[in-house]
């Protein structure tokens, strides 16, 4: 038998165990407006949790006689690998929903089929060998196709980091999201553990991950508007400097038609909810094509990845077609719409602050022709 220190076994899961229920205890796992990843990240907390208990199991009855021993020992080993399949498909759903609100569908079929090889693998490991075995003296052993059940979950976890870089290149590098800070200490902790039996390090791994996620998501909230969800004025502050890289970019400035006839005819609580449609809508239109920020009030800034003015127009005008599709199926009282400015602009020659004021202009101009039409004293049922 390989020898084990069991009480560095037990130092590490139990550190892995106080994180994680730091993070419980705090509620930083809990993020604002964003139920889906709520329950992902809380997935996460009870797939940490249950596997550094049975991890520290499985490492206490390794090598110990008895039938007893031996049920704990396959017991507590499936859990550890079920944990590990879980882990990675979990790391993706959070991803997708935190950058796109949704999981694609090509994204499903690739979990469902990596974690399903990987479950097909555990089930024949019941019959014969192959990911590990207990022996007659109930000593653990990896089997020969180990390291393969290891590639696919490292598979899966690289397909999350993949998901974000697609996604930072879309939307022109103006995004973030704390993906190398989960990623490098489990990284590190599956490659210590896979080459050096005897050592636990994954999970401890997983927590200090999760843990620097936390934290880098309660910082993120800083620049989250608490009503809509999106990025606020802050955040267009705190990446002027970034676009200033940038040779060209495009800009929009979004103003809700008739925002205070509806606070005014309907209440607040509607004006809100108002302001939420129209957020959920812009976010869903520009997907990762772009960043959508709530400037001010009913004003809203949108950043698209694009130095093409007909790409830029096309976008305006999906923004009012989905917004006009909106209305046709709402029960609401009001209707909602938006007057709109953009251009694209050389950052060379222009500052942040003057783009903003010159598309203000032209979202002005616009609204002009909105009055001038007498649509506004359509888009109230009184």
């Amino acid at each position: 038998m390989q020898e084990v220190n069991l009480v560095e076994v037990y130092i590490a899961d139990m550190l892995g165990i106080f994180l994680i229920l730091g993070a419980v205890f705090s509620g930083a796992w809990k993020l604002q407006k964003k139920h889906n990843e709520d329950k992902v990240l809380f997935g996460v907390i009870v797939l940490v949790l249950t596997a550094c208990v049975a991890d520290i199991i499985a490492f206490s009855v390794d090598g110990r006689p008895g039938n007893f021993f031996r049920v704990l020992s396959y017991v507590s080993s499936n859990i550890l690998f079920i944990a590990n399949v879980a882990i990675g498909p979990l790391w993706v759903m959070l991803i997708s929903l935190h950058i796109y609100g949704s999981i694609s569908k090509f994204q499903r079929v690739f979990i469902l089929s990596i974690s399903g090889v990987i479950l097909l693998m555990m089930i024949v490991n019941f019959f014969v060998p192959i990911i590990f075995s207990i022996d007659e003296n109930n000593v653990y052993a990896r089997g020969p196709w180990f390291m393969i059940k290891n590639i696919l979950e490292v598979v899966l976890m690289a397909d999350g980091v993949i998901i974000y870089l697609i996604s930072l290149f879309r939307s022109g590098g103006i995004k973030f999201y704390p993906v190398l800070q989960f990623v490098w200490p489990i990284f590190i902790c599956v490659c210590l553990q896979m080459f050096f039996y005897g050592i636990s390090t994954i999970w401890v791994g997983i927590a200090v991950g999760y843990t620097n996620l936390m934290l880098a998501l309660q910082n993120e909230n800083i620049f989250i508007d608490k009503l809509t969800g999106l990025y606020n004025r802050y955040y267009l502050e705190k990446i002027s400097g970034e676009l200033k890289r940038k040779r060209k970019i495009t800009m929009m400035m979004l103003d809700m038609n008739g925002f205070k006839s509806i606070n005014d005819n309907f209440g607040h609580s509607q004006g809100d909810e108002a302001l939420v449609m129209l957020a959920d809508i812009l976010e869903k239109t520009v997907g990762a094509e772009g960043t959508v920020i709530r400037f001010a009030g009913d004003e809203f800034v949108i950043l698209l990845n694009t130095e093409k003015e007909k790409v830029a127009e096309k976008c305006k005008a999906q923004i009012k077609e989905n917004l006009d599709e909106f209305n046709q199926n709402s029960q609401k009282k009001y209707k909602l719409s938006a007057s709109i400015g953009c251009g694209v602009f050389d950052l060379s020659k222009c500052s942040v602050d003057r783009i903003l004021k010159k598309i203000d202009k032209r979202m002005y101009e616009d609204k002009k022709v909105y009055y001038a039409s007498g649509n506004h004293k359509r888009h109230l049922y009184l």
